[in-house]
């Protein structure tokens, strides 16, 4: 499918990509720009910025760049076409079909995507419409659920037949492999088809961005031959349950106001806290928490307030939470529930200000370590307490941040009256020795300092190494108004870059030009199929340091000025280093010439050829206008 380019400029013109940025990434203002936490490689200081007036976003730590369309295909793993149609769809906006287009040609994602956005509606018209589902609807309702709950979450039911959902794909064009591979049909040894879900209530899993990519679906019938009380989806190639958090497509916006979130366990346990208020909630769908889904949460808060039912199950998946949570760099506490309820249950019997109340209270993660240790009993001996305090004192182990680390030794040595260094003994078991009282050894510092891994990472990328009068001249050429982006074309060779990348980008840009007379860098950066080539872009264009108005010897940048004035500097500097070099080459020829008793004298002429044109780049105007 082709979008026009009036249709692609009306959709990216609409779209502010600082609002798409914050539906994914915590972002704060700094100067013109907005940073936060690169939502595309792990780091620990934000190295992520985006700009508003330019609509365009990089990262200083992995390099990734582009514009609002680049962003949504990276973070979504979607193809162009699938970034235009869901930042239109998020504006309001109406693309014509392409009746040409045929379910192949479109990607495997979209197709997944598609037919999960169909079972969702037509589970929830069964529900809603249908005399079978009208038992689903009684069951969501005894739950407490409204039905304009029922309709926010597209909770749904699922006939009670064998094929039910597949005869109504098939008459919507959908192909029996697609169903399959949603994981919504299975096969049977001799070939035919069987409905995954059938006489379930269904909850809707979401992706961040809001589209249908799984199902939960629960009990409700006695004569239900399948065990369990929940199936969910399995894993697909747009769903993998251990990358997503069940109800953060509903829950982000009140995360990023609240600045904090709530983890809970199931589906109900988050729609029931919702629909009473507390909305900057996310489930970890009865999966152990994972890595992946701390990412995708870190992403928004590193505040975290752990919700689980209050039984053995529930105090495990908690203590297993924490060390995870407090490896990722996560503030964490616990919301202790009485015995018997969850989070549903508490909030139906109870209502929101008594859950909030409960939220108040909630226990530092030593807190609610050391009263597990002493409803097991742990602290009748003193093995037990030890045991108690070696827990604790392991989950702090996990820990990035040796400050933090400090202060919480200081807190258990104050809370047990056991001394600070016995305490840092144990820690140094847990942590390699690699941390004393809550500081690295001068050595490793001096080795390992704050974000040394990213600048690392940025040292070595291909724009790293860019002279400054590189740099510059492909700002003005990104930037420029056209007569000066002609004005520099004129006057320098793609050869006079000695940066691969920035010669190639100069090549391109230069090629384009000749054919169309100027160089329109916003559709370079959405068009451009190189990644080098959009990164370095970004890279330029978003760079932290301003242009320079003029040179000295070593290449220096100065304060800012006239764009002209800027650009015949940085030209000169290329033309004086291609100059220098020509000159080095040209003198060991001669030392070479000599040792052979060659003929000097065309190689001496070239020599003074080359002092003349230095001397002319250096004193006179000389540069085409």
């Amino acid at each position: 499918m082709r979008f026009t380019e009036t249709q692609i400029e009306d959709v990216r013109s609409s779209a502010d990509i600082v609002d798409v940025v914050s539906q994914y990434v915590k972002l704060k203002k700094r100067g013109k720009n907005y940073i936060g936490l690169c939502p595309f490689h792990q780091e620990k200081t934000p190295s992520f910025t985006v700009s508003g007036e330019k609509q365009m976003y990089h990262c200083f730590g992995c390099h990734k760049g582009g514009n609002v369309f680049t962003f949504v295909m990276e973070v979504e793993k979607v193809s162009f076409v699938e970034a235009v149609r869901s930042l239109a769809q998020k504006a309001g906006m109406v693309l014509p079909d392409d009746q040409t287009t045929t379910p192949e040609q479109q990607t495997e994602a979209e197709n997944l995507y598609n037919v999960c956005r169909f079972a969702a509606q037509t589970f929830h018209d069964n529900l809603v419409y249908s005399d079978e589902g009208k038992f689903a609807l009684e069951y969501f309702r005894k739950r407490g659920f409204t039905d304009e709950t029922i309709r926010a979450f597209g909770l749904g039911y699922t006939m009670n037949e064998w094929d039910a959902f597949i005869q109504q794909a098939k008459e919507h064009g959908f192909q029996p492999e697609t169903l399959v591979k949603a994981g919504l049909a299975r096969t049977r040894d001799d070939g035919s088809l069987y409905d995954y879900f059938r006489g379930r209530a269904m909850f809707p899993i979401f992706s961040a961005t809001a589209r249908v990519i799984g199902f939960g679906a629960r009990k409700i019938r006695d004569d239900d031959p399948v065990q369990g009380k929940y199936i969910n989806s399995p894993e697909t190639p747009v769903y993998n349950k251990s990358r997503v958090l069940f109800g953060l497509s509903h829950s982000k916006e009140a995360i990023r106001q609240q600045e904090y979130a709530l983890m809970v366990e199931g589906y109900a346990d988050l729609i029931s806290l919702f629909q009473s208020g507390v909305q900057n909630v996310v489930a970890s769908s009865g999966t152990a928490l994972t890595e992946e889904q701390l990412a995708l949460l870190g992403r928004y808060t590193k505040q975290l307030t752990l919700v689980y039912d209050a039984d053995s199950a529930g105090s495990n998946a908690t203590l297993r939470g924490i060390d995870l949570a407090l490896e990722k760099d996560f503030d964490i506490r616990v919301a202790e529930l009485p015995q018997g309820d969850d989070p549903d249950s508490f909030v139906r019997k109870h209502g929101a200000p008594a859950f909030r109340d409960l939220l108040l209270k909630a226990a530092s993660f030593i807190e609610f370590k050391a009263n597990t240790a002493v409803k097991a009993g742990e602290f009748s001996s003193p093995e037990g307490k030890a045991r108690a305090v070696r827990s604790i004192v392991q989950s702090i182990a996990k820990m990035r941040d040796d400050l933090k680390r400090n202060f919480y030794i200081k807190e258990v040595s104050e809370k047990y009256s056991i001394y600070e260094s016995t305490l840092f003994r144990e820690l140094e078991h847990w942590t390699g020795g690699a941390s004393r009282r809550g500081f690295s050894s001068p050595a490793v510092a001096k080795k390992s300092p704050i974000g040394e891994r990213e600048n690392q990472d940025q040292r070595t990328t291909p724009q790293a190494d860019l002279s400054a009068a590189e740099r510059d001249l492909l700002k003005l050429l990104l930037e420029g108004a056209p007569d000066l982006v002609q004005f520099i074309v004129a006057n320098i060779q793609p050869s006079q870059f000695q940066n691969a990348a920035a010669r190639s980008m100069c090549q391109h840009i230069v090629e384009v030009c000749d054919v169309q007379g100027e160089f329109d860098a916003g559709r370079f950066v959405q068009e451009t199929a190189e990644e080098s080539f959009r990164n370095l872009a970004t890279d330029v264009v978003m760079s932290k340091y301003e242009l320079s108005p003029k040179w000295d010897e070593s290449d220096k940048h100065i304060a800012v000025a006239d764009s002209y004035e800027i650009a015949r500097a940085a030209i000169r500097v290329l033309h004086r280093q291609e100059v220098v070099r020509a000159m080095e080459e040209n003198q060991l020829a001669l030392k070479q010439a000599n040792a052979s008793g060659s003929d000097p004298m065309p190689l001496l002429q070239r020599q003074h050829e080359l002092l003349d044109l230095k001397k002319r780049i250096d004193h006179s105007d000389y540069l085409k206008s």
